[in-house]
């Protein structure tokens, strides 16, 4: 395996997005990978998120994905430690990043176990409306058992938050209440991509820097040890430093990460 650093921000790196460009246009739907069969996943989302606008999209199912299926996508490098969850979570990644890198809108895509701040739309159109072409990747949730890395000061100076998942779970209804000024912070790193906007140039930023997949250690600043490529968010904390890229606090978007019925463990 290879072993290789997750970026520092370098400050004076100039914006992936081409020169001229126009800022692309928000897409307002939000995009909701689920498998094709979870209708209670998609029924409970939607309970769960009445005021959110959302179109699902159905995921690649790995537990239905043979060996040859994998080998023949060519967009993984043998070795990888992936479960086939993990394999289709990153061939739906691909999938979406690749029709987003051709179009002219910022998307917003979210698993089927995120949960929403009833005034996401509202929040997120007049942040972007008013940051128009500023940023081609925003991460509105986090997973609250692991970290969120960051920086402030022009971006030389690192910042590491730690989560109590435990009162989360207990919060949820406070989550759904609070009407805090959402502040966004510089992106370095994070776990669980529950919930995001890319733009076009930001989807091809990911394709580059992430496909082909192959198995190697990162090392995490943000957990003060190596850590091995076994799911896409892994391998996508080499990219944060080096986009224009941010993560909303307090998050617009909570998960519960529950192991027990994710459809990516397995």
């Amino acid at each position: 395996m290879n072993s290789v650093q997750m970026p520092a921000r370098n400050p004076g790196r100039s914006s992936i997005a081409a020169a001229g460009m126009g800022a692309p246009a928000l897409r307002r739907a939000v995009s909701v990978i689920s498998l094709t069969g979870s209708r209670s996943r998609r029924a409970s989302f939607s309970a769960c998120n009445p005021e959110l606008e959302i179109e699902f999209v159905d995921a690649v199912d790995g537990a239905a994905l043979s060996d040859d299926d994998i080998a023949n996508s060519g967009l993984f490098a043998p070795g990888l430690p992936y479960t086939r969850g993990a394999y289709g979570i990153a061939m739906t990644a691909h999938r979406l990043w690749t029709r987003i890198a051709a179009g002219d809108e910022l998307v917003t895509i979210a698993e089927d176990d995120a949960i929403f701040r009833p005034d996401f739309h509202a929040v997120t159109e007049r942040f972007l409306h008013a940051n128009a072409g500023r940023y081609d990747f925003i991460a509105w949730g986090y997973n609250f058992d692991s970290i969120l890395r960051g920086s402030i000061f022009n971006s030389r100076t690192p910042v590491t938050m730690r989560f109590d998942e435990a009162a989360l779970a207990r919060s949820v209804d406070d989550f759904r209440s609070d009407r805090s000024a959402v502040l966004v912070m510089n992106l370095l790193e994070f776990y669980g991509i529950c919930a995001y906007t890319v733009s076009p140039a930001g989807a091809r930023f990911l394709l580059d820097r992430c496909f082909p997949l192959k198995p190697e250690v990162l090392f995490s600043h943000g957990l003060d040890r190596p850590i091995s490529n076994f799911g896409i968010d892994v391998a996508m904390n080499k990219c944060y430093g080096e986009m224009r890229s941010v993560a909303s606090f307090p998050p617009l978007a909570i998960t519960m990460n529950d192991h027990r019925t994710s459809t990516i463990q397995t």
